[in-house]
Parts: C-alpha cells; structure tokens; sequence
C-alpha cells in the first residue's frame, strides 16, 4: 500500500487530544490518524487487519487448554506458548507474523530453548519429516528453514478469497495442527511405527484444509 504526504489544517485542540491518544495506542501521530481516518471510512489497512486477525486468534486460543496467547511483541506479530511432552515439558513457542509488504503472508517461527543435545536432535527430525509430509500431501510450494531447535515455516497467500475472521481460524488451526502432530511425535519416539502414524495423522488433519 502506496503512502503520500498531505496537509491537514486542524485545530490545536484536535492535536493535542490527537497526540494523547496517539500515546496511549503506541503509535505516531500519522498512524492514528490514518487508523482514524480507516475506521471512519470503513477500509481495513494492513495494521488493522494484522490486529483484528490477532484479536480473533487470542479470542479462539482462550478455550485452549494446552496453548496461552502472549502479548502482541509488535503490531505484525503474536506468540503462542505450548509444552512439549519430553521430560521437564519444556516450552514451546509459536511465533505467527504477517507481512505487510511480501510476496508472503507470513510466516511461523517455532522455537524451543533447550541445550539438551538430544532434543535438538529430535526436533530437528521433526522439522524435517514435517517439511515432509507438508510437500508431499498439503502445499508443495511451502518453504522452511529448519536450524537445530528452531523452524521457520513461509505462509502464502490463500488462493481464495477468505475473510479476516477465516484466516485467523486457518491460522490457528495450522498452529494446532502443528502442535498436535509435534506431541504426537514425541509419544512414539521409541515407536518402529512412528512415520506411518504420523503419516496417516498429517493427512486426517489436512483434509479440507485451506492451503497457506
């Protein structure tokens, strides 16, 4: 979205009472009025949209009992925190960010604090065999970057026409898919099975699911 410079000539009470609420929101005095001027219109610019996609995304995960929705770290990014079932049931963090101006949605960055060898190396098989089944029988376009316990997993854009409401629930779906499928990895380890579970799994989960 293009942006240009205009002149407003307006009263120094407007300003102040403006900039005060500018303050309180954590935005410049451009932005609040453009966020002004969006919500007066009826035009949902790509803050608005990240914001209200981020608002339905906390208000669908408030019924989870396995996941917490964190604070907002910026205006294009939220956090989900989940445990994994290893030992210690360490935290997991699901980090979902919208591009405003990308060839890309978004993206989603799993991370895992953790020094134990071993669980580097589990999550890292993980990553891959995610990366997998994800080319293999949902998107085979989607891109990923694993590096040891971390990975970063490219959304498109959907090649239909979906809501902000909708997108925020495949957001969240993809976020629980994920997770499930992670737990569910971790509970056959030991498992000579594992792959055809997670397998047949992976394809139960992603049926009728729309691509990102």
């Amino acid at each position: 979205m293009s942006k240009s410079v205009y002149s407003l000539l307006l009263n120094d009470e407007v300003i102040h009472l403006l900039d005060n609420m500018a303050r309180v929101n954590g935005l410049s005095r451009s932005n609040m009025v453009e966020k002004i001027l969006a919500n007066a219109v009826g035009y949902e610019t790509p803050e608005i949209r990240a914001n209200n996609i981020f608002l339905e995304i906390e208000k669908l995960l408030s019924r989870s009992n396995t996941m917490r929705y964190l604070e907002q770290p910026s205006s294009y990014m939220a956090s989900i925190m989940s445990a994994l079932s290893y030992r210690y049931n360490p935290a997991i963090k699901y980090s979902v960010e919208l591009f405003p101006k990308s060839a890309h949605l978004g993206s989603l960055k799993v991370t895992l604090r953790t020094q134990n060898p071993t669980l580097i190396e589990h999550m890292s098989d993980f990553y891959r065999l995610f990366a997998f089944l994800e080319k293999k029988y949902y998107n085979e376009n989607a891109m990923h970057i694993v590096d040891g316990a971390r990975l970063t997993r490219l959304f498109t854009f959907p090649t239909q026409a979906v809501s902000t409401k909708e997108l925020a629930e495949h957001l969240t779906v993809y976020v629980k898919d994920f997770d499930e499928l992670l737990s569910l990895y971790f509970s056959n380890l030991t498992n000579p099975s594992a792959f055809s579970i997670i397998e047949k799994k992976f394809i139960d989960l992603k049926q009728n699911r729309i691509i990102i």
